[in-house]
């Protein structure tokens, strides 16, 4: 059952807030950014059709965290970029308390949307769908639904699905967070996006060595690069060092080898991505060699 439509108060936010964006001073003039509300991480990189496509969370109507949107942009040379329909508005009761991270593909000449569909609880608690959606004609997009329920054994905290095609089959990392508080990347396989089968976990506490890796990983991207397969996540709650995580929220790589056979990914230590200030949920290229990721620069509390 959708849930009453919020667009008379967006359209109304924007603008309200467009003229004050333009006469701002600090405006970003080349990096990205909504002329009203919360801009959260870039999602859904992807070159389709002859254009490349960026989408956001976007929060429209306030600078918090309530009303998580998918707003998108896309451009022909990666310079010039136009604002395109909104893609995902939290209207569903699997996505009520917001559209979160996810990834866009190209599913046979459709482009298609994966993201995390977010619904808390009265009492504190919290599920988590993972959900598609695909593009209409108009550049708007048609919301299939979930496709994936929470899975067992882990709190409400899993979400982020980076979604890619290697030979014949789909593949999903997840961030998750297991009963236990720890953080950890699941991997799903599945033959046409709809049907997903859980493969395990294969980064985060426990595993590959790693003791002392957080209470929660999020925004894990899995991808080729050379002759090794490099995992691009942000864990929560690691533990700082001298020189290095002193951030709340880093972004880390690894490096290691991925078997597409036994489903696993074997790898080596964590490193830090970034040593500034909160950067933090890149979102890599679909192509992955090409362009650079985009990544999310604040110095606030991720969610």
């Amino acid at each position: 059952m959708s849930l009453p439509s919020r667009l008379p108060a967006i359209l109304q936010a924007v603008m309200q807030g467009l003229p004050r964006a333009l006469a701002d001073s600090h405006y970003p003039r080349w990096h990205h950014a909504p002329v009203t509300g919360l801009m959260n991480d870039p999602n859904g990189f992807v070159e389709f059709a002859g254009r490349y496509h960026l989408f956001y969370q976007w929060n429209p109507l306030a600078c918090d965290h309530k009303f998580k949107c998918w707003a998108h942009w896309s451009s022909e040379d990666l310079l010039r970029w136009r604002h395109e329909p909104i893609a995902l508005m939290p209207d569903e009761e699997y996505d009520r308390n917001g559209c979160y991270s996810g990834s866009a593909v190209d599913n046979n000449g459709t482009l298609t949307l994966c993201y995390t569909g977010n619904v808390k609880f009265d009492d504190g608690g919290r599920t988590a769908w993972q959900c598609l959606a695909t593009e209409n004609a108009d550049g708007t997009f048609r919301k299939i639904g979930p496709v994936l329920p929470l899975p067992e054994g882990y709190t409400g905290h899993v979400r982020d699905p980076k979604v890619w095609r290697h030979k014949d089959r789909w593949y999903m990392v997840l961030g998750a967070q297991d009963r236990q508080k720890r953080g950890k990347v699941l991997l799903f396989s599945s033959p046409d996006l709809h049907q997903w089968r859980s493969e395990g976990e294969i980064a985060g506490y426990g595993i590959n060595g790693l003791s002392d890796a957080g209470y929660m990983w999020e925004c894990p991207d899995l991808f080729p690069l050379g002759d090794q397969h490099i995992l691009i996540c942000c864990p929560q709650g690691i533990a700082r060092e001298e020189e290095r995580f002193l951030n709340t929220y880093p972004a880390v790589w690894m490096a290691g080898s991925f078997d597409d056979h036994r489903a696993a990914f074997k790898h080596g230590e964590l490193h830090e991505l970034d040593a500034g200030f909160e950067f933090l949920c890149p979102a890599n290229h679909a192509h992955q060699r090409w362009p650079p990721p985009a990544g999310r620069l604040d110095g606030r509390p991720g969610r």
